[in-house]
């Protein structure tokens, strides 16, 4: 009498685990490669699952880097919130000198993240407008800072829209230069360091 052989134990995920496990595997790839080699056969074989599994929860490889876009502005807006409310009675450059830090710490800390996030450009079809409007949420963060600036006369009398944009521009130079160790700095005076770099900015202001 033949006798079956026992089925070898797949790995199983309850519903919306494979889904984080895919991008939590995405973003470890990314902290030791180059984005551009990511496949999503790699990334499911790093989870333990068939390829077409994938599938089920990501159209292709550009869903999943949304999601792990989408899960990096979370995270930066809890960053920016956070810093804000740690000088909640603070004037508007004191305010805006916690933004800038808060935002290099988020990128040092979170570098495959923030690599995605300020990539190459995901939703240029419209298929993610979760992440535009998390994108949004940062943007109206700092347009929001900026404006109480300049209704209290601390900002110069310019479109908000310059000044955000100014801002950001400064701050994403400064952390992409750091992420490449073109700015050579400790981790632990990051913070300080930034806010040498900001105030003449905020002087300008």
């Amino acid at each position: 009498m033949a006798t079956s052989r026992p089925r070898k134990k797949r790995e199983t995920y309850h519903h919306g685990d494979l889904s984080n496990a895919l991008v939590a595997a995405a973003i470890d790839l990314l902290s030791t490669g180059d984005a551009e080699q990511l496949t999503l056969r790699e990334i499911s074989r790093r989870v333990g699952v068939n390829h077409r599994a994938v599938y089920r929860h990501f159209a292709d490889l550009t869903a999943l880097l949304a999601a792990v876009a989408e899960q990096g502005y979370r995270q930066l807006l809890i960053a920016l919130e956070a810093s804000l409310a740690g000088v909640k009675r603070a004037g508007p450059e004191k305010r805006v000198e916690a933004l800038a830090c808060a935002y290099v710490a988020f990128a040092l800390d979170n570098p495959a993240h923030y690599r995605i996030m300020f990539g190459r450009r995901l939703n240029e079809d419209g298929r993610f407008p979760v992440l535009e409007d998390l994108v949004q949420q940062a943007y109206v963060l700092i347009d929001v800072e900026m404006g109480a600036g300049i209704e209290q006369r601390r900002f110069i009398q310019r479109p908000r829209r310059e000044l955000v944009f100014a801002f950001w521009s400064l701050a994403h130079g400064f952390a992409s230069l750091a992420l490449v160790a073109r700015i050579n700095v400790k981790r632990t005076l990051v913070e300080p360091y930034v806010r040498q770099i900001v105030a003449p900015f905020i002087t300008g202001l």
